[in-house]
């Protein structure tokens, strides 16, 4: 045994027989992973004994629309960021292939990244979602418990242990509806059932607050709703922005790329010389815009490092596969940390999501694909300057300034042009505060799930 250890440098468990059922099938080495012995000596049921139904959709050709009035679509990866990409598929496809979700189901990624979770809340409810994620109907005052124990460093590995493949792994409705789930005691359940839920609201109430600032950007800078369905193309197809421009806008940014001109910038920026009372341009308003500097990572275990940020990370509803850097390697970590009321904005791949830094991210690392905007708060008020570059108005504008022919990108010299729009000092408080109430159940609803967690790890180790 020693021998074949060596010369191969594998890991190798020794399994009882009496591990073994022929009604599994199953002899690949992770389904009789070292991750399960947390169960052993406790009463555990299968998790279709707490669910109404596990179920995936059948597969099916998608064929994506721009058409707001029908159905909203989540591809998996989708599912745990804050805001996600939406695209659209008819009403009709949704319906009869039972792809929309409802309220309190739990979502199981089950391709790529096996064990993804997320609980359907208001925000997402009635979205059809892609068939490789499974739906977890959970049984009444289930619905947090079951999200909280497959999230955990328990469940998650039982998902990633009963999935299938070599290279990519994949897990479905029937492979999950046998993953072991521990009888616990019913008040220990109802707790961690309560603070999921209670996560869920703390989200939600978060959501409509920052859908509110949103609508207020507009109406006190006097601009109007921009819906890309409005714009005429000599592309009839539509699958190109495309329209004729004149030798007058072609300006000293000697831009030729076509997206600089595309017919939804130049709307957004008629409107913005129109309508609001002043306006004036990103770098006026900020004492620094900082594109990090590339770099070699050193990734260490989180006790020795600094929590790194990628462009992912800060859209996600919590952060996960979070990398942690050295801190004794990198000599200059201080000038990668970001600090309260910055704003984040992802340079690189896909552009222009953003982040407020505000009970979340400081003090940790940032990289190189993330912009930072400093603001001068003796100008303008963080919380407004955030919601205006996150607006439909900032998007577009960020999106302009895009350059690169395979990776597209956008950098600090660029997006300093950006203009901003300026309303009253109150105006500005008033769009912040609920920026920062948004950003404050966010951490709330966080506390909250790791609450429940402790809990759950303290009933299943008894520490």
């Amino acid at each position: 045994m020693n021998a074949i250890l060596e010369k191969y440098d594998v890991d190798v468990l020794i399994v009882s027989s009496n591990k073994l059922s022929l009604t599994e099938c199953r002899i690949d080495p992770q389904f009789f992973s070292a991750n399960q012995s947390f169960i052993e000596g406790l009463e555990t049921k299968p998790l279709s004994e707490f669910c109404i139904e596990i179920f995936n959709p059948a597969v099916f050709k998608r064929e994506f629309l721009e058409d707001e009035n029908e159905c909203r679509y989540l591809a998996s990866a989708e599912i745990v960021l804050l805001e996600p990409q939406i695209t659209f598929i008819t009403n009709e496809q949704a319906n009869s292939l039972r792809l929309r979700v409802k309220k309190k189901w739990i979502l199981v990624t089950g391709f790529g990244t096996v064990g993804s979770i997320r609980i359907v809340d208001e925000i997402i409810n009635d979205y059809a979602v892609a068939n490789n994620v499974a739906r977890v109907v959970a049984k009444k005052d289930y619905e947090g418990f079951i999200a909280a124990y497959l999230e955990s460093k328990f469940g998650n590995k039982l998902l990633n242990d009963y999935a299938a493949g070599a290279v990519v792994k994949y897990i479905e409705a029937p492979q999950i509806s046998k993953i072991p789930v521990p009888v616990l005691d019913g008040e220990i359940i109802r707790s961690i059932n309560d603070l999921y839920l209670k996560a869920v609201t703390c989200r939600e109430k978060s959501f409509s607050y920052l859908q509110e600032a949103n609508l207020l950007i507009a109406k006190f800078n006097k601009l109007p709703a921009i819906s890309e369905k409005e714009f005429e193309s000599l592309d009839k197809s539509k699958e190109s922005q495309i329209r004729l421009t004149n030798i007058s806008e072609f300006t000293t940014d000697f831009r030729l790329d076509a997206h600089f001109y595309n017919p939804i910038a130049k709307t957004v920026l008629d409107n913005l010389r129109k309508y609001p009372e002043r306006i004036l341009p990103l770098s006026k308003f900020t004492t620094r815009i900082i594109l990090g500097k590339r770099f070699k990572r050193n990734y260490v275990e989180s006790e020795f490092g600094t929590p790194f940020l990628s462009g992912k990370n800060i859209i996600q509803i919590k952060p996960f596969e979070i990398n942690h850097l050295s801190d004794t390697e990198i000599d200059f970590i201080d000038e990668l940390l970001v600090k309260k009321n910055w704003t984040l904005i992802t340079c690189s791949g896909t552009l222009g999501r953003t982040c407020f830094v505000y009970n979340n991210y400081e003090d940790y690392a940032a990289s190189q694909h993330i912009l930072r905007v400093v603001p001068n708060e003796e100008l303008i008020d963080a919380g407004y300057l955030y919601c205006f570059l996150s607006s439909v108005y900032g998007f577009h504008q960020l999106l302009r300034y895009r350059y690169g022919s395979v990776i597209d990108e956008i950098d600090d010299k660029n997006i300093a042009n950006v203009l901003i729009p300026l309303p009253s000092d109150k105006q500005q408080k008033q769009i912040g505060d609920l920026v920062r109430q948004a950003y404050d159940l966010r951490a709330e609803a966080i506390q909250l799930e790791d609450e429940a967690q402790a809990l759950l790890t303290q009933a299943l180790t008894k520490v």
